[in-house]
């Protein structure tokens, strides 16, 4: 079996699971903490096991490594890694704020977090599709060999913090040369790491020590492939896929970007 293929249809599929269930409020409810201490709502954990179960059913000698239950082992001798965040903008989904995403990313045992085999993330409210084949990027079903650049001169950057002086740093480097910012904060890091890795955006910051690797995965493995600016503390070669590990800050924006001017500042 293709494992691009086999696990487009799972992501598709849990994705359609996510918004079907949207705004039932038995969904909603809080069943416990994930691996990395967040709190876990019985959708997170639907759609995970859901995850885990059509894996399993395909016969891939693989271990599932997902931020609600950690991993989950279903071969003794597992030759891939699967790298879940069944829900990403958990807070939006339950506020009715229409902007949260899934990601699954399939690695071979023992490779580097920026070369998965496949990458899958999807806003399951719209049909924004971001997708990583064997070292090929996709946007939508269209190939993306090169970043784009979406912006017509407005300098938009996603950024989370808990330090005001970071906002200052980045505002004042733009402001310096002479570029219009404009920040934002949307609530599902999945995506907005991948439009940043995608060109859509001038960059992805994320400096509060919260984010996990199953976040960002798949953002990782477009942006190296398609050869955009990332800086990842602890440095990016150290970054496991066979557990769930928070990373204490990630950027990732274009090589031309102004972040780059004080990224050693953060």
């Amino acid at each position: 079996m293709d494992v691009c293929s086999v696990f487009r249809k799972i992501g598709f599929e849990a994705s359609s699971m996510l918004r079907e269930l949207y705004g039932r409020r038995e969904y909603l409810e809080v069943v416990g903490e994930g691996v990395s201490g967040d709190i876990s709502r019985r959708i997170d954990v639907v759609v995970e096991d859901y995850i885990v179960e059509e894996t399993r059913a395909t016969g891939f000698k693989a271990v599932v490594v997902g931020e609600e239950k950690g991993s989950r082992i279903l071969d003794s001798q597992p030759e891939l890694i699967i790298l879940v965040d069944p829900l990403d903008g958990s807070l939006n989904y339950t506020l009715g704020i229409p902007f949260a995403s899934l990601s699954i990313a399939v690695y071979r045992r023992g490779a580097s977090i920026t070369e998965p085999v496949y990458g899958f993330v999807k806003n399951i409210f719209v049909d924004d599709v971001f997708e990583i084949c064997s070292g090929v990027v996709y946007y939508n079903g269209s190939r993306i060999d090169k970043p784009l650049d979406k912006t017509d001169g407005d300098n938009v950057v996603s950024i989370y913090t808990e330090q005001p002086r970071h906002l200052e740093l980045v505002s004042r480097v733009f402001r310096e040369n002479k570029k219009n910012l404009k920040t934002r904060t949307m609530g599902s890091a999945s995506l907005e790491a991948l439009y940043a890795a995608l060109g859509v955006i001038n960059g992805f910051m994320h400096l509060t020590g919260k984010l996990r690797n199953s976040d960002v995965a798949v953002a990782i493995g477009v942006a190296n492939a398609l050869n955009t600016g990332i800086y990842v503390s602890p440095v990016l070669n150290e970054l496991k896929t066979s557990e769930i590990v928070k990373i204490e800050k990630i950027v990732i924006a274009r090589r031309n970007s102004e972040i780059w001017k004080i990224v050693d500042e953060l």
